[in-house]
């Protein structure tokens, strides 16, 4: 029997990925540096903080992550703020989860204030309890300690519990909590070798409440 569902959140809720590599890739060409498609591939599912220590190193630069912040921030969260829409599919499963008493739970890299801010904007917060995010943990996904965190607020089996991601090292975290996860992959995740998931979709449209109670009764 499904007891819960357990959404990463960049890439899967909210379409952060297509704003933060752009404004990211603006920033570093005034700086006279360049972020290539391969290191987006590369760093994409990891923290914000490894992203840019991958780039400082790739190419000699020591740019700090509060003015990194400082730099991009602003602009790239109006620019979501106003863009970013939510995925009626994804509300509609929301809805179906609910209805059926399947709890529904965040286990996330990025930070409690920008997932806050589009569950208020989307008006889904009342849809997901626990929401685990980087501040939670000591160390991120890859390492399943995100996932194993959600799970043990839930009190939860993890043979019962399936996991929506976007990236590999999202997969490999619920993978290794013991779940079973399902990949949406993204526009820069596409490419990308899912094999260690038990489903490969395009959409939340492809997915109901039959779907999953399949994927742990199998």
């Amino acid at each position: 029997m499904l007891e819960a569902v357990i959404f990463d959140f960049d890439g899967v809720i909210v379409d952060t990925p297509t704003y933060y590599f752009k404004h990211m890739r603006e920033y570093f060409q005034k700086i006279g540096s360049g972020v290539s498609d391969e290191d987006i591939e590369h760093i994409i599912g990891h923290t914000f903080q490894k992203k840019l220590d991958f780039i400082n190193a790739k190419y000699g630069l020591s740019v700090k992550r509060d003015e990194f912040i400082a730099e991009i921030g602003p602009s790239m969260n109006a620019e979501m703020e106003k863009l970013v829409k939510l995925d009626i599919e994804l509300q509609r499963l929301l809805q179906e989860l609910k209805a059926a008493g399947v709890r529904a739970a965040i286990a996330s890299n990025n930070s409690p204030d920008t997932i806050n801010l589009f569950l208020e904007k989307f008006g889904i917060r009342e849809f997901f309890d626990p929401i685990v995010t980087i501040r939670d943990i000591r160390e991120p996904k890859p390492d399943p300690e995100t996932y194993k965190k959600a799970l043990s607020l839930l009190c939860a089996n993890p043979k019962n519990c399936i996991a929506i991601e976007d990236t590999v090292i999202g997969v490999e975290s619920a993978k290794a909590a013991g779940m079973r996860c399902i990949a949406i992959p993204n526009q820069f995740t596409i490419k990308h070798n899912f094999s260690g998931a038990e489903m490969v979709i395009r959409g939340f449209s492809a997915l109901n409440l039959k779907k999953l109670n399949g994927l742990v009764d199998s």
